[in-house]
């Protein structure tokens, strides 16, 4: 009878311990600003995010140039990109009747190249994670400063000998980051 009485004491206990409140799980994205979780535009201006994980050397400003260096290129990646993908799947059967198996094989790689120049960008906010020691930093571009550009890339650009000399060595850093992908 005690053992019985012990056993239900227990159970009682574990079921009244599996209602307790359970901790919460914490989304470190909750705690970001909104305006690092969804940088695309702000009013009439294009906009983009960066963030930097402190360095062994605690040097903040060090931090905010990588966190503000990611956010550029981010913007440039808004305004042009080159995507290059590739994708490749393969199946094969191999062995007889009950030992037969069959092997799968998928492959995928993608390459992403911007060459833009910005002109006018500014960092428009900053945040400093006080738990994890991470920077993060929302830089802006004017739309009509960044369409202006493109259109004055694109007229200066046609027949001029100096375009025609960068697209060739556009082309060459193209090449030499495909030779780099197929080591």
């Amino acid at each position: 009878m005690k053992v019985g009485l012990l056993l239900g004491f227990g159970l009682s206990l574990m079921v009244l311990g599996g209602c307790a409140k359970q901790p919460e799980v914490r989304n470190a994205l909750n705690d970001l600003p909104q305006w690092y979780q969804e940088p695309t535009s702000l009013g009439d201006k294009y906009a983009a995010s960066g963030s930097a994980k402190p360095n062994k050397g605690g040097d903040l400003e060090l931090q905010r140039i990588e966190a503000a260096a990611i956010a550029r290129a981010e913007l440039a990646r808004q305004m042009e990109l080159r995507v290059k993908d590739m994708y490749k799947r393969a199946t094969q059967e191999l062995g007889l009747g009950e030992n037969q198996s069959i092997d799968h094989a998928v492959q995928y790689a993608t390459k992403q190249v911007s060459d833009v120049t910005l002109r006018q960008s500014q960092q428009k906010k900053l945040f400093l994670d006080r738990d994890s020691g991470i920077l993060y930093t929302l830089y802006v571009l004017d739309s009509n400063v960044a369409d202006q550009q493109l259109k004055t890339s694109v007229k200066s650009s046609f027949n001029n000998q100096d375009a025609l000399w960068q697209k060739f060595q556009a082309t060459q850093a193209w090449q030499e980051l495909d030779s780099e992908g197929k080591k």
